[in-house]
């Protein structure tokens, strides 16, 4: 599971700020040495069911190249802050793996070894293989300094049982995923039940699950963005952001079919069966399918606003600085080799962003993955600013403060607003 929300520690980001100057201190090559013999160092986060995954991958490309991939896997909670503090005062890996809304954190002080040299002399690697969105996450500063693994993003869990007792089926009977905000509303309604008569919903028909990314979906959809292009202003109290807030306070408060984000787990709820939809991403797929009687499937989030756009994330496969250049190809091989095989990734719990990948036979049948896939096209990713683990806690307050009634979306949002400019505003 991605772990997008932790922000660095104080420490990670002293380090942070040091690193350019140790950079340019520290002498390169500092990963060269015996290419034939040396192993590849591998750092992730993939402590859940897609470690397995991820082991089965790398023992293969062991036995297929004779090459040894030293795969460490670090919980994301403390993940970046050993990336840091490596890449500043050595022991780095050679390969890492770095999640989009990261990139601009790092590749603004140089620590990542820019790719393009050898995507362009691979000639068996098509980069226009990959959706153009998701691409363009490991880009900085016109470089390319990250290779998508994947795209984890949010889409619509609902329970099969509770959809059919409240007739929402097709011609043939078959449980009918909402599309639309009308359908959505109505489905709420008929699946939000108070079952012992206390004036109190038992059952939900829907619960906001993580607020960032459930906000960012709304937001997006209405037109809105928490930064402007450039990312020098903040932009989340403009009128597109305001209306999808309001909108998300008003399934709570005024149609009533949603539960207070407090005091209550919205994601076991719905695994327990009192939450009939639920809004989250493909990386709790295991979770659900560890969860004994629960019938479930997967759908595109629904149009909550004119624009089609979810949330979604993707981790990177990158380089630092230092490798040398024999060692660079070495690492690129195991990179490759990662890429190519998505689909073994996939059973993990992850999509595949290559083209070729996700019309093939064996992925319609991961059939939450394939439901999720469909919005590959119009994932929206968080600011890719440096700044961006600095004004996460304000929009985060904003999102609480809001949907918890204790300030209107347009004062929490401005509130929010004039922090995140201040942050902006310094150099």
């Amino acid at each position: 599971m991605p772990c997008v929300a932790a922000g660095f520690s104080l420490r990670s980001i002293i380090v942070l700020c040091l690193l350019s100057l140790l950079l340019v201190s520290c002498s390169p090559g500092k990963h060269s040495g015996n290419v034939a013999s040396a192993e590849i160092r591998f750092w992730n986060g993939f402590t859940g069911p897609d470690g397995a995954t991820m082991e089965k991958i790398v023992k293969q490309f062991e036995r297929e190249t004779g090459i040894r991939v030293k795969m460490q896997i670090i919980p994301w909670g403390t993940y970046y802050d050993k990336l840091v503090l490596s890449l500043a005062y050595g022991g780095a890996p050679d390969v890492f793996i770095c999640h989009a809304n990261r990139i601009a954190e790092f590749a603004r002080y140089g620590v990542f070894r820019p790719l393009d040299d050898l995507i362009e002399a691979d000639k068996g690697f098509n980069s226009s293989d990959f959706l153009p969105n998701i691409w363009k996450a490991g880009q900085y500063a016109g470089k390319q300094v990250g290779l998508p693994l994947d795209c984890h993003p949010q889409g619509l869990y609902y329970n099969l049982k509770l959809f059919r007792e409240a007739g929402i089926v097709d011609a043939q009977g078959n449980p009918k995923p909402p599309e639309t905000w009308e359908e959505f509303l109505d489905a709420a309604r008929r699946l939000t039940k108070d079952k012992d008569g206390d004036g109190r919903p038992d059952q939900w028909g829907f619960a906001f699950t993580w607020l960032r990314t459930n906000w960012i979906t709304f937001i997006s959809q209405h037109g809105g963005s928490i930064l402007s292009p450039d990312l020098k202003r903040a932009a989340l109290a403009e009128p597109p952001a305001v209306r999808a807030t309001q909108q998300m306070c008003d399934i709570i408060t005024r149609y009533g079919v949603a539960p207070k984000p407090e005091g209550f787990d919205s994601w076991m709820g719905f695994r327990q069966g009192r939450v009939a939809m639920a809004i989250e991403g493909i990386y709790m797929l295991s979770s659900v399918e560890e969860q004994k009687g629960l019938e479930y499937a997967g759908a595109p989030v629904p149009s909550f606003g004119p624009r089609r756009a979810v949330w979604g994330g993707s981790h990177l496969l990158c380089m630092p600085k230092d490798l040398s250049p024999q060692r660079a190809q070495l690492v690129w091989r195991f990179m490759r080799y990662l890429s190519d095989h998505s689909l073994d990734w996939a059973e993990g719990g992850q999509i595949p962003v290559r083209r070729s990948l996700l019309n093939q036979p064996r992925f319609r049948q991961m059939r939450v993955q394939y439901a999720f896939a469909k919005q590959l096209p119009y994932v929206v990713f968080e600011p890719a600013s440096h700044k961006s683990t600095e004004i996460m806690p304000f929009y985060d307050a904003a999102i609480e403060a809001a949907l918890l009634g204790i300030k209107s979306p347009q004062d929490a949002l401005n509130e929010a607003a004039r922090r995140i400019q201040q942050v902006l505003d310094r150099p």
